[in-house]
């Protein structure tokens, strides 16, 4: 777990990291680096190495990019699903169209309140943060290494089906309002938990998302009201399970 912070002001940037490195030390929590940048094409060329789970504060306006920081966030959760991103602005005006990016901003802070309000600002969002992922049992994060060396990390919970894409062994994972591009193998993933079932040859489901079973329309319906087809082979192996 790290801290990425992404800031071009560099008093403002030396007050939030001085403020979160003070925190962390005073709390001893287990959060091993806090990465600053104050250039977006920096911050973009890290991505591409870029681990699971960390916290994300970063300005909207960039050098003089007024949305940079939320290009930047979803470029972040293509690649870090369950990660916490929280704006530090004074563009709170932004704050509805995050929505329209998909990246499930957790806080926005406004620059401009009084300083002691701002640090406890910063402290409970790393705080949060802490508290959900002592929540978070081993066995409820799906972790698996791809093909690429990428490593792809998600709250079972949060995970609907994975997809084949018709590319050997490119698949889709769709998420709570989130879709991942990954290189794996289907039949390693469903072996990783119970809770993965494959409905299909082309589908692997979590069985905790299934509303609906229909047998002779050979289509399930999730959580999200997604049609799943499902085989022969997989209803039996929905049989066997259980699941009905």
């Amino acid at each position: 777990m790290k801290i990425y912070i992404l800031e071009d002001d560099i008093v403002q940037q030396f007050r939030l990291e001085n403020l979160i490195k003070q925190y962390l030390k005073t709390k001893k929590y287990p959060i091993t680096e806090v990465i600053t940048y104050d250039k977006t094409r920096d911050f973009l060329e890290s991505i591409t190495h870029l681990t699971q789970n960390n916290i994300y504060f970063l300005d909207i306006a960039i050098k003089g990019m007024q949305n940079a920081g939320l290009i930047i966030a979803e470029k972040i959760r293509q690649k870090d699903a369950i990660g916490q991103i929280s704006f530090v602005t004074t563009h709170l005006e932004f704050a509805p169209i995050t929505y329209e990016y998909k990246v499930n901003a957790h806080d926005f802070i406004d620059k401009m309140m009084p300083q002691a309000e701002f640090d406890q600002k910063i402290q409970e969002n790393i705080d949060h943060f802490i508290d959900i992922n002592k929540l978070k049992p081993l066995e409820a994060i799906f972790s698996y290494t791809s093909r690429t060396g990428k490593v792809i990390e998600a709250v079972y919970s949060d995970i609907f089906y994975f997809e084949t894409t018709g590319i050997p062994h490119k698949l889709l994972l769709q998420m709570d309002g989130e879709t991942l591009t990954m290189y794996g193998n289907m039949n390693d993933i469903s072996e990783m938990s119970e809770r993965l079932v494959r409905v299909h040859r082309s589908y692997l489901v979590n069985r905790e998302c299934i509303k609906r079973v229909y047998k002779k329309e050979k289509v399930i319906v999730l959580d999200d009201d997604t049609k799943i087809p499902v085989s022969r082979a997989g209803f039996k192996l929905m049989n066997q399970l259980g699941i009905t």
